[in-house]
């Protein structure tokens, strides 16, 4: 196989610019960003986050589509750009010496996910994945740095079975199944070449520098060598197309073009790479620029040194745009498949589609695009526009959600589609100033859209059962589906339908009609007082709903509160308003994120994380906060937002976060943590309280499992049992203490492998032998977590942690009793074979210093306490940590990519900053009351007119 050595590397670093093994450098940050002017794309990423704290690994988009991470450091999974997608499971996974190499952490920007491992020889690896700015195209860049005195072989498995579809896209696109066979040909030496025997894909592999190419039946295998003490950086091209013939390819010669692209780009890497950046970046600026010559509109600019809003602001519009599509255009018909002829569906210049990459990737969902119709208007009002008027030309009541390869709707009618596209035509026509579109016939439908809009607003009342006053919604998968309390007569979208014939009156004074306006008032306001019986104030702030047997029942859900509360505010009494915000604070709000069911509800727990216990649907939350502005209390509005605002150190918003208790010290790997021969484990604890079973409470853990057994853990439970597991030949062995370990005193608890035996030392005694032999398996890119497991974060101990090390050797006797009898830490602290010692003697801040390698470390859901005597301070963990939120996982059906994050800036413009056009006239809303935030809003465009809105002390004014 090709050799790399440093001559090579050298020579090839030359021609590709080679990245540096350095963390990047995010240069343009929120604060430096010039008046008026949008902050640096750069600036807009994730934090560096470990591998064992993302519940959904993360994907990029390029405007075609977008692609998933997967947990290998090269891996990628769920290839979805329109009409190509892959089956959803992994491919590309790199390897050395044969062994899968996991990603130990992780960052997340736009345009690039770039990721980092090292392997228990301490081989380092930094990959970046990017898409090609509009082109089916992945490019993966991977740098070697091989610090061994040996060589090493780098491998990727070229193996993703990606097909082309052009039918069957709806919430669930149309993978290719197991049945399908997936041919790889090996091609001009090189190249590789992967073929779909059900459709004309053809998927092309280029590699620079060459490698050693061989192929399986379904995929390839790249190979190179990387020298002892030297690096490399290998760059890969995956080009994905169709064969020249239209059909499933029968020779090789029917896929060159697609071969042929693939090598002009390797040819060119750098220049594409850079590009992938530079289009997103230059996308980003187009959006906050008038006349832009891409979007119909533009967004305004935020300026403000409150950095926790600034950047909500520009994250949600930026979740907004990961979800742009470029390629479901009349220009894209022909590879679509879409039909020809007078009067068949051509697509739209630009779709904002509901997700990505899993799920709904070319679907426009009604309820997600509500809720970023603010900025939509503003951005892109010819769009909005253009997709609201298909919408009502295919009939809101036969779908959800809108298909944009074919033009059709998606599933059945849904109890939110009155108020999400009421919604949506009404801030088009408020926030766009294209008032005219009131007065436009849809096309086969005979009626403009203002008589579209009453219709809407009135359709409750054929959902009335007879001798009732409240529309019925029906059973719960037409509402929350997963509670089955919340069903039929509903506060929430029974309010939304007063809160429609308001505005249709509204709409109906400003066209002169008077009588028509009168009789939609009359209404609603008859429908309110029905609606207003649902609350109860036993309830404590909740609402009822009432069954088809005239039963009623409260559910603790975040939805009335947010659609009931919001629309309904005028109506509430402060006493209501009141009760209302107490159930949010003290049932739904948890750390920085809230859920959307109670805990108290009588449904709970219910798992799936959008709509239950474990979480919430990212607009939710947005919703809450616009509520308690909506209530006039902006003091409260402002905190939430600065609350939920730091979720945003995980990415762009989601469909969904889930609410984590992240417990522990997390150490990241290194080649030293992962002995081979033998090792001990040791720590000083007093615990608080057992959990229930032996395995529960990890003390010191760098255990992992699923792909295999590998790496180590010292823990307890079971009333102060303790138990010392190692993965040896990739199997668990574990040895258990009969003898237990009492609550509320200290102990020192050591766990030892020698190459013979597992044993267990409590207080220098030994307690527990068990035989075993074997090598170690190393937990390669698994941290060493104190605390708490770091595969498992549902397995943590509770109590005091002192003096936690790691030894890659195993202790005698003797020391393990010379440590339990020392009376200061520092005994045994210069021990060579000592890997990992974090004595947690800071006593304070947010921080600590694990010793060996001097790295300073974060402390989660711990406090500081006093240790053992002597020895100073401690940390303790508790079961009560708070909770942090993270993108929810795809386990739950949720997506990584979702446009209902947009409404964190739709109400940052509409409450923080109050703006209330109305589609000829630019206004504010409470422009009396003080925000509690310093900060101007620019490039406010109605009508041509470019506005400006200053948040002062004393309120807000509009210029």
């Amino acid at each position: 196989m090709p050799d790399i050595n440093r001559r090579s590397f050298l020579t090839w670093s030359a021609m590709v610019g080679a990245a540096a093994f350095a963390t990047p450098v995010f240069g343009e940050g929120l604060a430096t960003a010039a008046p008026g002017t949008a902050p640096g794309l750069d600036s807009l990423t994730s934090d560096w986050l470990p591998q064992w704290e993302l519940a959904h690994l993360p994907a990029i988009s390029n405007f075609w589509g977008a692609v998933g991470v997967a947990d290998n450091v090269l891996g990628i999974r769920n290839f979805t750009l329109a009409p190509y997608l892959d089956g959803g499971g992994d491919s590309c996974a790199l390897s050395v010496d044969g062994v899968p190499i996991t990603t130990s952490e992780s960052r997340w920007s736009a345009y690039e996910v770039t990721r980092k491992a090292t392997t228990g020889s301490g081989v380092r690896i930094q990959t970046a994945t990017r898409l090609a700015f509009e082109r089916n195209e992945l490019l993966l860049r991977v740098t070697v740095s091989n610090a061994t005195t040996t060589a090493i072989t780098v491998s990727v498995n070229a193996n993703p079975r990606i097909a082309k579809a052009t039918a069957g896209w709806t919430w669930s696109p149309p993978r290719p199944g197991g049945g399908r066979a997936f041919t790889a040909y090996k091609v001009s030496g090189s190249n590789l070449l992967i073929s779909d025997s059900g459709s004309s894909a053809v998927t092309a592999f280029a590699f620079a520098p060459a490698p050693a190419l061989s192929t399986a039946s379904a995929g390839g295998t790249a190979q190179w060598s990387v020298a002892a003490n030297d690096s490399a950086t290998i760059d890969i091209v995956m080009d994905v197309g169709q064969t020249s013939t239209g059909v499933p390819l029968k020779d090789v010669n029917d896929g060159k073009a697609v071969q042929d692209a693939c090598n002009a780009t390797i040819g060119e890497f750098q220049e594409v790479f850079d590009a992938a950046a530079r289009g997103w970046k230059n996308r980003w600026r187009d959006a906050f620029t008038t006349g832009n010559g891409h979007y119909s509109g533009c967004l305004p600019t935020l300026d403000t040194d409150d950095t926790a809003i600034a950047g909500m602001y520009y994250m949600s519009i930026l979740s907004m745009l990961a979800c742009e599509r470029t390629n479901l255009s009349s220009a894209f018909s022909g590879v679509l498949g879409r039909p020809s002829g007078s009067g068949a569906f051509r697509g739209f210049d630009r779709v904002y589609v509901t997700g990505a990459p899993e799920w709904a990737p070319t679907v426009t969902y009604f309820w997600d695009t509500s809720y970023c119709s603010v900025i939509l208007a503003l951005l892109d009002p010819q769009m909005v526009k253009a997709q609201t008027a298909h919408w009502l030309a295919k009939n809101i009541y036969a779908g959800y959600a809108v298909d944009c390869v074919s033009g059709n709707l998606v599933g059945p009618w849904y109890s939110a589609n009155d108020l999400t596209v009421f919604t949506t035509i009404l801030n088009y026509l408020d926030y766009s100033g294209d008032v005219s579109f009131l007065d436009t016939t849809i096309s086969g439908t005979g009626k403009t859209v203002r008589e579209h809009l009453k219709t809407i607003a009135t359709h409750w009342q054929s959902l009335v059962p007879q001798g009732q006053s409240l529309a019925d919604y029906g059973e719960n998968h037409n509402l929350l589906e997963v509670l089955p309390k919340y069903t039929h007569q509903v506060a929430s979208f029974n309010a939304a339908n007063v809160w429609m014939m308001q505005q249709a009156a509204q709409l109906s004074t400003r066209a002169g009609d008077p009588a028509t306006a009168k009789d939609l008032t009359n209404r609603a306001d008859a429908l309110l007082g029905e609606v207003l019986k649902l609350y109860d104030s036993a309830n404590k702030g909740v609402w009822n709903c009432r069954h088809n047997d005239g039963t009623t029942v409260a559910v603790r859900t975040v939805l009335d509160f947010a659609i009931a509360g919001n629309l309904l505010a005028p109506a509430l009494t402060d006493t209501q308003k009141t009760a209302m915000k107490n159930f949010v604070t003290t049932e739904l709000l948890a750390g920085d994120w809230m859920r959307a069911l109670s805990l108290s509800d009588s449904q709970a727990p219910v798992p799936r994380v959008d709509h239950g216990t474990s979480g919430a649907y990212d607009a939710w939350p947005a919703l809450t906060a616009q509520t308690f502005a909506r209530f006039g209390d902006y003091p409260g509005f402002l905190s939430l937002l600065r609350t939920f605002s730091g979720v945003t150190r995980q990415g762009p918003f989601s469909q969904a976060h889930q609410l984590e208790q992240i417990v522990g010290v997390s150490v990241t790997d290194r080649a030293a943590l992962n002995p081979v021969k033998a090792i001990t484990v040791s720590a000083w604890i007093n615990p608080t309280n057992w959990p229930a079973q032996i395995w529960q409470g990890s003390i010191i853990a760098k255990d992992a499992w699923g792909a295999g057994n590998v790496g180590y853990v010292l823990r307890g439970g079971a009333s102060g049992g303790i138990s010392f597991v190692v993965a040896l030949d990739g199997h668990f062995t574990e040895v258990q203490t009969t003898t237990t370990v009492p609550a509320s005193e200290w102990h020192h608890v050591v766990g030892v492998y020698d190459g013979n035996q597992l044993q267990i030392f409590i207080d220098g005694t030994l307690q527990a032998t068990r035989p075993a032999t074997g090598t170690l398996t190393p937990s390669t890119s698994t941290p060493v977590v104190v605390g708490d497991c770091p595969s498992d974060s549902s397995r943590r101990f509770t109590g005091s942690i002192d003096e936690a090390r790691v030894y890659a050797r195993a202790l005698s006797a003797a020391e393990i009793n010379s440590q339990y009898t020392a009376t200061t830490p520092a005994t045994d602290a210069t021990d060579d074979s000592l890997v990992l010692r974090l004595p947690f003697d800071e006593g304070n801040g947010t921080t600590t210093t694990e010793s060996v390698t001097a790295e300073t470390v974060k402390i989660n859901g711990a406090t500081w306490s006093a240790g053992p005597t002597g020895f100073g301070k401690a940390l303790t963990f508790s079961d009560m940590a708070d909770y942090h939120a993270v993108i929810a996982s795809p386990a739950s059906l949720q997506v990584f990519n979702n446009v209902c994050g947009g409404k964190f800036a739709d109400v940052i413009i509409s409450d923080l900053f109050g703006y209330a056009p109305d589609g000829t006239t630019a206004k504010l809303k409470d422009a009396t009351v003080p925000r509690g935030l310093t900060a101007t809003l620019s490039g406010v465009l109605l009508n041509g007119k470019h506005h400006r809105i200053t948040s002062s002390p004393s309120g807000l004014s509009l210029t």
